[in-house]
């Protein structure tokens, strides 16, 4: 057990979980402070926010692990693909969506194609939402093992479960302000160890020069291009298709400042990565990759070679942040899906709205539950596993997401087809493995567009009601 790291990790989990507690009462109070906080955050909070949401276990243990296993290439790779979400985004759906007025991304596609759309994009949101968690999980236990000095196993279960309590309590409310706080820390942390790193290597060049001196194969082309081109485009789209991510946009307390929260969130995310780089480079130069259990581990082994056991437990806090501050608003998107989307918008259209925040707060804790139970044993490496689930959502409804958004034309079978299409295709390919790791999205994605583009102008449009809507969604922009 390393006490010193112990001692911080759990002061760093009370403090988290007094936040949810304190947001509780008001979090309750409605389905808006639930789920979006009442569409009040400013551009400061948001910008961490959305960092933080984005900024999972895979941008630092995932990128870093990955990097120096496969090499620096697939690093950049994931890294330009991650960088350019925020801009993309902004550009793409930050503004438009926010005017829409929806609380989850589902309840946009009812807006925009019905309720048919949005129970299909619900239940992907959920199956999606619930595997993102495994690899935050992963983390967690990795983490947990290493510094509690207890079995994996144990780790994923205690800490599981710890991280869902405040998200569950607190709603969008907590969730915001613990990220507020959460990425200010694993900003901070990544930053202090790569100023550690240079040091110690006596600057970027001596560094580099370690790295390929102890690793070889550092700076090779270990993945065919189609790994790298479909990681590149998951993780490109990701602020786009990822529900925890877009229900940002619908915190915002207007579309102006959730173009200015992606666009800060762009810079936060830019200097994680340039750090990260340093880290990545470390890594190899310990050239212990290959006497490794599991290859995420080498960013912890990082932390315990550069830093001294107080810095060392803060950086450790750090990526506890980034699992805890990404699976809270998987957590929150998965609860909205079911509690806003499917029990409220289908099932019992008089729901309190008090009940509904009751049913998203079990949800919560049972969906955490599920990914525990996948995350004993991991299906792979946090970067492939993130990758995965960046494919299926952009495959499933990245295009009618966006089409609805600037296309009038675009009608609710098209969306529908083009959504299951996606999906059902991007399910195959995983499943028959004809492709390289993470290039199914090439195929994926494509198809969804096609099948939405067509079946939209082989059927009837949608109404004028519907399509001037679509135009309200730019109008408007500027308030």
């Amino acid at each position: 057990m390393q006490v010193t790291e112990a001692i911080i990790l759990f002061i760093y989990l009370i403090v988290m979980t007094v936040i949810g507690i304190y947001f509780y009462r008001r979090a309750r109070q409605s389905e808006s402070d639930y789920f979006t906080a009442g569409q009040s955050i400013n551009t400061f909070v948001g910008a961490f926010a959305i960092f933080a949401a984005v900024a999972s276990s895979s941008s630092l243990m995932g990128a870093v692990g990955s990097g120096v296993a496969l090499g620096v290439p697939y690093f950049f790779t994931y890294a330009f693909g991650v960088i350019a979400i925020m801009p993309f985004a902004m550009f793409l759906i930050s503004g438009q969506i926010r005017r829409s007025g929806a609380k989850t991304m589902p309840d946009f596609f009812n807006q925009r194609y019905g309720k048919s759309v949005q129970i299909v994009s619900a239940v992907i949101v959920v199956l999606g939402m619930t595997f993102y968690m495994v690899p935050q999980l992963t983390a967690s236990g990795l983490i947990g093992s290493y510094v509690l000095g207890i079995d994996y196993t144990t780790a994923v279960i205690v800490l599981g479960l710890g991280f869902t309590l405040y998200a569950a309590l607190g709603g969008m409310w907590a969730i915001t302000y613990t990220d507020l706080l959460q990425g200010a820390i694993m900003l901070l942390g990544i930053v202090v160890l790569a100023a550690f790193i240079l040091v110690d290597h006596s600057g970027l060049s001596a560094l580099i020069d370690d790295a390929l001196a102890a690793s070889p194969s550092f700076g090779d082309i270990t993945q065919p291009w189609m790994s790298y081109f479909g990681l590149f485009i998951a993780f490109l789209w990701f602020g786009i298709i990822s529900p925890s991510v877009v229900m940002r946009n619908f915190a915002s307390r207007d579309a102006k400042t959730a173009r200015r929260s992606a666009m800060w969130a762009c810079l936060l995310y830019l200097t994680l990565f340039v750090s990260g780089f340093m880290v990545t480079s470390a890594g190899a130069s310990l050239g212990i990759i290959d006497t490794l259990d599991n290859t995420d581990m080498i960013f912890v082994s990082v932390i315990e070679q550069y830093l001294p056991p107080i810095l060392g437990g803060i950086m450790l806090a750090g990526l506890m942040a980034a699992i805890m501050s990404s699976a809270d608003a998987m957590l929150l998107a998965i609860s909205a899906g079911i509690a806003h989307d499917i029990y409220k918008g289908h099932i019992n259209k008089q729901a309190s709205e008090r009940f509904v925040t009751g049913l998203g707060l079990v949800v919560m804790i049972v969906a955490s539950i599920i990914g525990v139970i996948i995350a004993i044993d991991p299906p792979g490496l946090i970067a492939i596993m993130v990758g995965w689930v960046g494919g299926f959502l952009l495959s499933s409804f990245g295009f009618p997401l966006v089409l609805g958004l600037w296309w009038k034309r675009a009608n609710t079978k098209g969306a529908l087809v083009g959504m299951v299409g996606g999906a059902v295709t991007f399910l195959v390919l995983i499943i028959g493995q004809w492709l390289p790791t993470n290039a199914e999205p090439i195929i994926g994605a494509p198809v969804s567009l096609l099948l939405t583009v067509i079946v939209s102008l082989m059927t009837e449009p949608p109404s004028k009601e519907i399509q001037d809507r679509v135009d309200y969604y730019h109008t408007h922009l500027e308030k």
